[in-house]
């Protein structure tokens, strides 16, 4: 069918002008990551631009803490007449690197993240108090000190006795007490957001892979083609047990049951050392005498 080509364009806008027009051309990479989870608390955005002849860099001189912005508009990516945005991104750039080779002339490498690094989110030591109150009120005054909105998600408000914040940032206080809960926090577009990782668990599937079948469906998620796919797996720390739940995308139907290690020497979940009731003796003191 004329006109109907599969696309996606880039909209790129940097210190509040739209440079799509001069940059996209150049990309020679672009990679957005959207983080959320124990670990990614930002979106981030990295990208190379060709620049042969530095005419670029002369035009636009991008330097770091400056704000660029990023969506994506696809045509007929999934199915004939189809037009989509994606929702955008603001970012701070954090990293400018300029390259230069023999057979790949000059690049202009970007990196930018979600948490502004000129706010102080991650760096800026503070020490205070909560007593008697909550982890949204608590969340909401870090939110206030950086000009951001709080958007608490989670099904759960744990309650805070008391605890002192000494010496830390408030990404460093933050994170204590989401991962004491099973909670993750991300900042994007000026928000605060903090979310349960069983909420987010808990929420319908976005689609199932498909595998292409030969004169079949084409594969892919939801059977609309695959255009590249990669399953990682990776172990950091490993339980000899655990409890494992799983649902039937297409039943609905759950099921529990534990799951355990191969290998037995793997630690536990909980572990509990009663006291052994030994007295241990002291080193001898010596007399050093003047």
């Amino acid at each position: 069918m004329a006109g109907l080509i599969r696309s996606a364009e880039p909209q790129i806008t940097y210190n509040g002008s739209d440079v799509s027009a001069d940059w996209v051309p150049c990309l020679k990479h672009l990679s957005w990551k959207r983080g959320i989870g124990m670990s990614k608390r930002s979106d981030t955005i990295s990208m190379t631009l060709a620049d042969p002849d530095g005419k670029f860099r002369a035009t636009y001189n991008v330097i770091a803490k400056q704000n660029i912005e990023l969506f994506v508009e696809s045509k007929n990516w999934n199915y004939p007449g189809e037009h989509l945005k994606s929702d955008s991104t603001q970012m701070q750039i954090t990293r400018i690197e300029i390259t230069m080779s023999k057979e790949g002339g000059s690049e202009l490498h970007i990196e930018a993240s979600s948490i502004p690094p000129t706010s102080g989110f991650r760096l800026t030591k503070k020490s205070r108090t909560a007593i008697k109150t909550d982890l949204k009120t608590v969340a909401s005054q870090i939110a206030k000190d950086h000009n951001w909105k709080l958007d608490y998600s989670a099904s759960v408000n744990p309650q805070v006795a008391h605890a002192v914040q000494h010496d830390q940032s408030d990404a460093a206080f933050l994170e204590r007490f989401c991962r004491e809960q099973d909670l993750a926090f991300k900042v994007k577009n000026g928000t605060l957001s903090i979310v349960g990782n069983q909420d987010l668990e808990a929420q319908a599937p976005v689609g199932a892979i498909v595998c292409p079948q030969k004169g079949g469906s084409p594969g892919g998620i939801n059977g609309r083609g695959i255009i590249h796919v990669r399953l990682q797996e990776d172990v950091e720390d490993t339980y000899a047990h655990a409890v494992v739940t799983s649902k039937d995308i297409k039943t609905g139907k759950i099921t529990t049951g534990q799951a355990d290690d191969h290998d037995p020497h793997g630690p536990t979940l909980n572990e509990v050392h009663k006291p052994t009731g030994q007295v241990v003796d002291k080193e001898p003191e010596t007399e050093i005498a003047q």
